[in-house]
């Protein structure tokens, strides 16, 4: 007699004895381990070191060259200006205004709305505003006048200042017309300073 059983019973599967289904196990997909699923997961939130992008361009914001209380750099121009606003008015008109009038003539239109009305400082402000939008400078309309408003010698000074750091001649008595031709074709553009002690070739 043969003890061993038919090959029915043995394919079966043995049943649990606690009466609870069997669950059917099922093998993890091809081609897949838990190593790489785990670096692909901690990858996700950490930016890829070797992708090299441009460089975020910075914004420089508009400034003046000098401050507007730094006046005392300039000691014969503040002295100028402390007596005789106009006339420092009326060298930096005349650079605004590519030499359409001369020195003079802007110095004795701010001295006669100066005498008459006690407003000069208008007129000022608004070469103020016109020399902001022509070089690009803070140009809010409300602060240009405010300044000049409160304290228009300081800021007829800067605005010399401003002139001369861009390549201006100021000096009394040159005007628009014997400034050199590079500053005539430019309008007086300033250019970065070159950097000392870089690589040179």
């Amino acid at each position: 007699m043969n003890s061993s059983l038919p090959n029915d019973d043995k394919d079966k599967a043995p049943q649990p004895t606690n009466g609870a289904p069997s669950q059917p196990q099922t093998a993890p997909p091809p081609n897949v381990s838990s190593s790489d699923s785990s670096s692909s997961d901690s990858s996700k939130g950490q930016p890829n070191p070797y992708v090299v992008g441009a460089p975020p361009q910075q914004h420089v914001p508009p400034a003046w060259s000098t401050g507007l209380f730094e006046c005392f750099d300039d000691i014969p121009t503040l002295l100028i200006t402390a007596f005789a606003p106009c006339v420092t008015f009326g060298q930096v008109a005349e650079m605004v205004d590519r030499g359409q009038n001369s020195c003079g003539v802007y110095a004795m239109l701010h001295a006669g709305i100066l005498y008459f009305t006690g407003c000069g400082c208008l007129l000022s402000a608004y070469y103020r505003i016109k020399m902001s939008h022509l070089y690009r400078l803070p140009d809010d309309p409300l602060i240009n006048i405010l300044v000049h408003l409160l304290c228009e010698p300081c800021a007829l000074c800067q605005e010399y200042r401003e002139l001369q750091a861009r390549g201006f001649n100021m000096q009394l008595g040159v005007g628009w017309r014997n400034q050199s031709p590079g500053i005539q074709q430019s309008g007086g553009v300033m250019v970065p300073p070159k950097v000392q002690g870089g690589m040179n070739r």
